[in-house]
């Protein structure tokens, strides 16, 4: 395994994690609201 494939692995590998933050960031702001909501009433 040469450098240029590490690099690319690592690539990879940050560009995947970063949108799964994104993903749940996504979700908590759009699902969060409501269970606050729901929090609220009862």
């Amino acid at each position: 395994m040469d450098l240029s494939a590490y690099f690319l692995t690592l690539e990879y590998l940050i560009m995947g994690l970063t949108f799964v933050a994104l993903a749940l960031i996504f979700l908590y702001s759009y699902y969060g609201k409501d269970d606050e909501k729901k929090n609220k009433k009862q």
